[in-house]
């Protein structure tokens, strides 16, 4: 399907989604994913196979408040039509927050100039069972003015291979905007509204490598455990070398929350 084409129009999806009962975004052959759902349903509304180019690859139980993902396809109606068209067909767990008519040139990955996510961690003891899809733990208090210090080296452009899954091919160079940590009493989530001690870590770049938030949040947390000074972070960097750094934290406490586009 090529967007030359006068018939077909470029649409864009703003997407929010559990990511609980997903092996991911990506189609799979096997197994339940976000795209492969996406695309079912628009076979059904187009009576024909449509390719949904997503912005970025998502892991398992990664949850996002706001993916993008494009088609193209022929559409006479309102976009408020074919919003509605594809939410009575998706399943619960996938909601259609946005319908844009788009340029043909538009590609939810390419075109995008930055990805925004969070992470969500719980401190201390008597984590709710509740809350296990949707934030990661700690048993213990972190220190979050240690941890802040640490994160002021990941800011700028650098080489991200020590926070990036092992084997990953291409540069490893990418610019991280923003960082920010915070400390929550209180915060609402899918399954309701929850008290406790809740770290937010909060994450801006061009585009991040596979799992880097996560590991990132894991190097950042032994800085928290005064397992590793702040300094250290720098030379962890400078190592290019994925030992170095912090575990990798579990997918269910991040979330992908914008992406943002010069086109809108």
């Amino acid at each position: 399907m090529r967007s030359k084409d006068v018939s077909l129009s470029n649409f864009c999806l703003i997407i929010e989604y559990d990511g609980s009962g997903f092996l991911g975004w990506q189609k799979q052959k096997e197994g339940r994913t976000v795209q492969g759902v996406l695309e079912e349903v628009l076979e059904r509304i187009f009576k024909k196979k449509i390719e949904v180019k997503g912005q970025g690859r998502m892991d398992a139980g990664v949850h996002a408040l706001g993916q993008v993902a494009n088609f193209f396809a022929p559409w006479n109606h309102s976009l408020s039509q074919l919003k509605t068209a594809l939410n009575s067909f998706l399943p619960e767990d996938i909601r259609i927050r946005e319908v844009k008519r788009v340029s043909p040139s538009f590609h939810s990955r390419f075109s995008a100039l930055s990805r925004t996510y969070i992470y969500l961690l719980w401190e201390g003891e008597n984590f709710p069972v509740f809350l296990r899809n949707y934030v990661s733990r700690i048993s213990q208090k972190l220190n979050l003015s240690l941890m802040k210090k640490g994160a002021v080296y990941l800011l700028g452009r650098h080489d991200f291979t020590s926070f990036s899954k092992k084997g990953e091919k291409g540069s490893k160079v990418r610019t991280l905007k923003e960082i920010d940590i915070f400390r929550r009493k209180k915060i609402s989530l899918p399954c309701g509204e929850w008290r406790g001690s809740f770290l937010l870590f909060r994450f801006k770049a061009d585009s991040f490598l596979h799992q880097m938030v996560r590991i990132m949040v894991g190097t950042l947390v032994e800085v928290g455990r005064r397992k590793i000074a702040p300094e250290r972070i720098r030379e962890i960097l400078s190592s290019r070398d994925r030992t170095q750094a912090g575990p990798t934290f579990p997918p269910q406490g991040l979330y992908l929350v914008e992406v943002e586009y010069e086109e809108f």
